[in-house]
């Protein structure tokens, strides 16, 4: 019976440790499966902490300056696809056939009447730009030059007074651009640095002969004017 207790003490103490060693193989598996630490130790770790926050720091500068630019640039885009209603343009004083609506206002000298004037102007027919200072000369090879115009506001535009402002030297193929009579009371009231958008009549356009695809007796076309400098 002694001999009996024995040998079952003795079983059990050979299982307990058959379990205990299989636990210690368990746990080795387990260590060498983990991935290793990153080198450094706490050290690395704290390092890329830093370059992480630094990261989304740097994003969140970037998001903050770029999404006014963005919005700016779709604004501009915005503005200029719209077309200005015709109830929005104003009767220009002392000349009431003619509408006017400021597209950007100046912060220089006022026109007034007699005061000397530069300007660059667009007719506008339709959508079509068919008069404009901005390409008013052909040089070699079809390129077109800006040329601003020079006139005495409330004059008309056609006299000796009135000429456009050469800008290379007089080395030009084709002759300028024909402004409209409405150019001369459509500046004045206006300061310098302004644009302006002008709803132009026949009698003050180009009349029964027309200009280019501005046909005869045009009910209305429309003169955009800026006003470059007043003296």
């Amino acid at each position: 019976m002694a001999a009996a207790s024995a040998s079952c003490a003795f079983q059990t103490a050979c299982s307990a440790q058959r379990s205990s060693q299989q636990r210690r193989r368990g746990v080795v598996v387990a260590a060498a499966a983990a991935p290793p630490p990153p080198a450094g130790g706490a050290a690395a770790a704290s390092q890329l902490s830093r370059r992480q926050l630094q990261a989304a720091a740097l994003a969140a500068v970037l998001a903050a300056v770029q999404a006014p630019a963005a919005q700016a640039v779709g604004f501009k885009k915005e503005l200029k696809k719209r077309k200005i209603p015709e109830e929005d343009y104003s009767e220009l004083p002392g000349e009431p056939r003619l509408r006017y609506y400021e597209l950007a206002e100046g912060s220089g000298a006022e026109v007034k009447d007699g005061s000397r004037v530069v300007v660059h102007f667009q007719c506008k027919y339709r959508g079509l730009t068919v008069v404009s200072s901005l390409s008013a000369r052909v040089l070699g090879g079809n390129r077109t030059v800006a040329e601003p115009f020079e006139f005495t506001a409330g004059q008309p535009v056609s006299g000796p007074a009135a000429r456009s402002v050469e800008s290379a030297g007089g080395l030009y193929a084709g002759g300028g651009v024909k402004p409209p009579p409405a150019l001369s009371p459509a500046v004045i009231g206006m300061r310098a640095g302004g644009k302006r958008s002008v709803l132009v009549p026949a009698d003050l356009g180009y009349g029964s002969k027309g200009e280019q695809e501005i046909p005869p007796d045009c009910e209305q076309f429309e003169l955009q004017i800026e006003l470059l400098s007043v003296a």
